[in-house]
């Protein structure tokens, strides 16, 4: 199993992307966002550089395209060109389905835990049955949205080091924007996110 990506320097999701699923995930993230390099593309980022870290601490075998493609894409179905009015993480799903629709390499199997990953990412219960990718992106995300207060295991030092390497500017005022404009336009949706129907 390969190891976790290196931290100590700066790094950018435009270096780790490698496959065509992967850019073209990237790609579209950048023309929802307006920007490159933004705060959701770091949150992405980090969050997949967390879920190696993680993996590597389990000694657990990952898909790495998949895991890459789910964090760039977990919040997608925030902006308004993902969004189909519902439940955020719902229309995320549906988002990558159509982005990985008819993809070599891309089994029904293989597709369904990329879109559970990022349907899933706000469980409030273990993921680990639905694939360690589902799961390992949950635990991810948690990390980055309480700045490390839950680590899983990641450890201080090295979520320094990231967060460094992979700036947090801007992140949490982004996503507070994104959620206030979601419980705005679609406040029945917002409980949702922790359990699907």
């Amino acid at each position: 199993m390969p190891g976790a990506a290196d931290v100590s320097n700066r790094v950018l999701a435009a270096e780790l992307v490698e496959t065509q699923a992967e850019r073209d995930s990237l790609v579209r993230l950048r023309e929802l966002a307006g920007a490159d390099d933004g705060p959701m593309e770091r949150h992405g980022l980090r969050c997949f550089l967390i879920c190696e870290r993680l993996a590597e601490q389990r000694g657990v075998e990952i898909d790495r395209e998949l895991l890459l493609v789910a964090s760039i894409l977990h919040d997608i179905g925030l902006y308004d060109g993902a969004s189909q009015g519902g439940v955020y993480v719902t229309d995320g799903r549906d988002f990558a389905a159509e982005l990985l629709a008819g993809r070599d390499g891309w089994s029904e199997a293989r597709t369904a835990r990329c879109l559970d990953a990022i349907e899933r990412h706000h469980e409030l219960r273990p993921q680990w049955d639905a694939g360690v990718e589902v799961e390992l992106l949950r635990r991810a995300d948690m990390v980055e949205l309480s700045r490390g207060l839950i680590g899983f295991g990641a450890g201080r030092a090295w979520l320094s080091q990231l967060w460094r390497a992979v700036p947090r500017e801007g992140t949490y005022r982004e996503i507070g924007k994104m959620v206030l404009k979601a419980a705005r336009e679609r406040p029945a949706s917002l409980p949702r996110i922790f359990k699907r129907a």
